[in-house]
């Protein structure tokens, strides 16, 4: 049966890719290429809930092994389709007036194939491969829009692309050196037991494996805005249009969450856990801390989002440093190491669920707080339902972002209580500028015009994470169960 459901996946994930070649075939027939990104989109949510049944009866081996996808990779693939419907219903007929609109409709199924590669990504070549294709397709999304800011933002975007890359390259580089052979594996970072403890030769090992895990991060630092490798992300996710932002903030992101946890996850099942783990507990909190505070200072409802990723990003990575403690903990904390592990995929799933809407209104109202003003007067299922995301990703219960903040801090405390403490901390700090938001909307006004898409996209996002918040806990339940036994 296993077999079966493996082909029925790739034959999903194929139709995906077929779907994104032909979208540009048809021209400015806008709708038949729209369709044409539906299909692709849920064919490759057909794919995920197919990799999800398939690993749940344990990891998926795929490709001769280069690509193995279980529970975790599996969730984030299934946010990532569920997401880009959502941006496809509210934004798809306004790329229709931009001149790129073949490319806009052709770009999504694109990524979400690559995503497939980069998140269940076992071999070094193959993350490199899928990072380039996936990267340089949200280059070209961000600058679809026909207006100069988007065009600006993408050429920062650019930069910071290339940079990052550099950074994977030489993570690839010292990760294959390390293992001693022509092997891009993506593997625990191992020691070798001839060397003594305290030596010159000890100590350069174990300085050049912890080089590979910074270049790692760094990499992958920039892409999701960890500080200090956030420079450009005000820029971008501030300052571009809001509906090509929703896809790259809340679908392109999670392919890199996806990548960055494996990569960490399994090179910390060994003698360089505790460092690692430490290393990356610092790049959470700083993050979490810096994009808190800059988004109380912001007064631009697109800029408050954008710093609030960053926020929401450091949250992600507590979950991530304690994962790393706990795989180089041995056999005897797998159910703490499961814990961080899908709290992770669960908090990136609320996050994609959230700011893909809210994004794609932003660009529609014209991103100020000023814009929002009063939303509750002129469209109330509207305000209501935005209100909703916004507080599941404050964490309130019983929406899908409580549960994944739940999970990410339970899971910290078991590393750090100290950690878990300024991950509570700013996250009360965080509902500041949530209330602010949530207040301009509800609060009276003429309020802007709501087109029936966008309405659309942020009901269902709604009604979204409030139905998986009630399924949360079973799904987490179901699948340390079956590793667990």
């Amino acid at each position: 049966m296993s077999g079966f459901i493996a082909g029925l996946l790739q034959v999903a994930l194929y139709l995906t890719l077929a779907t994104a070649l032909a979208a540009p075939l048809a021209g400015r027939r806008w709708k038949v290429a729209l369709s044409l990104s539906y299909l692709g989109s849920l064919s490759f949510l057909a794919a995920s809930v197919a990799s999800l049944y398939a690993s749940a009866q344990g990891p998926l081996s795929l490709y001769g092994g280069l690509v193995v996808q279980d529970p975790f990779s599996s969730l984030i693939m299934l946010g990532a389709a569920a997401s880009s419907i959502l941006m496809l219903i509210a934004v798809g007929s306004d790329a229709a007036s931009w001149s790129t609109s073949p490319a806009a409709f052709s770009l999504v199924p694109l990524v979400l194939f690559g995503l497939f590669f980069l998140a269940g990504a076992a071999d070094a070549l193959v993350v490199l491969a899928t990072w380039l294709m996936v990267s340089v397709a949200s280059y070209v999304f961000i600058a679809l829009p026909d207006d100069g800011r988007s065009k600006a933002a993408s050429v920062r975007y650019v930069m910071m692309g290339v940079v990052a890359t550099l950074f994977l390259v030489a993570w690839a580089a010292l990760a294959s050196a390390l293992q001693g052979a022509a092997s891009f594996a993506i593997a625990p970072i191992s020691l070798p037991a001839s060397l003594t403890p305290g030596s010159m030769t000890y100590l350069g090992a174990r300085g050049l494996a912890l080089a590979a895990v910074l270049a790692a991060l760094a990499a992958v630092g920039f892409k999701l805005g960890l500080f200090p490798f956030h420079w450009w992300l005000p820029n971008v996710y501030g300052r571009a249009d809001g509906r090509v932002v929703s896809f790259v903030a809340g679908v392109v992101k999670l392919g890199f969450v996806a990548i960055i946890a494996r990569i960490v996850i399994v090179e910390a099942a060994g003698p360089l856990s505790i460092p690692i783990a430490t290393l990356v507990a610092v790049l959470a909190v700083v993050t979490m801390i810096y994009g808190n505070f800059a988004a109380l200072s912001s007064r631009s409802f697109q800029m408050i989002l954008s710093y609030s990723s960053m926020a929401q990003v450091g949250y992600i990575m507590t979950a991530v440093a304690a994962a790393a403690y706990f795989a180089g903990l041995g056999p005897a904390y797998r159910g703490l190491l499961l814990l961080a592990y899908y709290a992770v995929a669960i908090q990136a799933i609320a996050y994609s669920l959230a700011k893909v809407p809210l994004f794609a209104l932003a660009g529609e109202a014209g991103g100020q707080l000023s814009n929002v003003r009063g939303m509750l007067s002129s469209n109330p299922v509207a305000a209501v339902s935005a209100s909703v995301l916004l507080l599941s990703l404050l964490g309130l219960p019983p929406f899908l972002g409580f549960w994944g903040k739940l999970y990410m801090f339970t899971a910290a405390a078991g590393y750090s209580i100290w950690l878990a403490v300024l991950a509570l901390l700013n996250s009360g700090v965080s509902a500041f500028y949530y209330a602010v938001l949530i207040r301009e909307m509800l609060m009276k006004g003429e309020g802007p015009k709501v087109e029936p898409r966008y309405l659309a996209a942020l009901v269902a996002g709604a009604a979204a994470v409030v139905a998986i918040g009630v399924v949360a806990p079973l799904i987490l339940a179901h699948i340390s169960f079956v590793f667990l036994g």
